[in-house]
């Protein structure tokens, strides 16, 4: 197979981002931080073929901590560090719809313009 036959890398991106002042909600204020070093952790000694890049901000911090599957994957949303070894086996099989279901983001999220 060519290189250019072969399917684009996932990357999960994670927000860890603290308002400032820490007054209104926030990814890393929610665990995102915990949860981020937990994950990256896994996939290194699972050798998992996953990007992972930690951001600043995707527009969701009222509903956090916030992941995204890119390009054009999936939000997942809420998840915490317990939470690390399902996700990883998740990814692991390969099950990206279950991993979303089972962290959805909310259909009433008045922010869908940023998905």
């Amino acid at each position: 197979m060519r290189a250019d036959d072969t399917a684009p890398q996932l990357t999960i991106n994670i927000c860890v981002n603290f308002r400032a002042g820490n007054i209104l909600p926030s990814c890393g204020a929610r665990g995102s931080r915990e949860l981020a070093d937990a994950l990256e952790k896994g996939l290194t000694e699972r050798n998992l073929p996953f990007g992972f890049k930690r951001l600043h901000c995707m527009g969701k911090c009222h509903i956090g901590p916030t992941m995204r599957l890119v390009p054009g994957g999936a939000f997942i949303m809420g998840a915490q560090e317990a939470d690390v070894p399902r996700i990883l086996d998740l990814l692991e099989a390969g099950d990206l719809e279950t991993l979303a279901a089972a962290f959805p983001l909310p259909e009433d999220d008045l922010n869908l313009e940023n998905l």
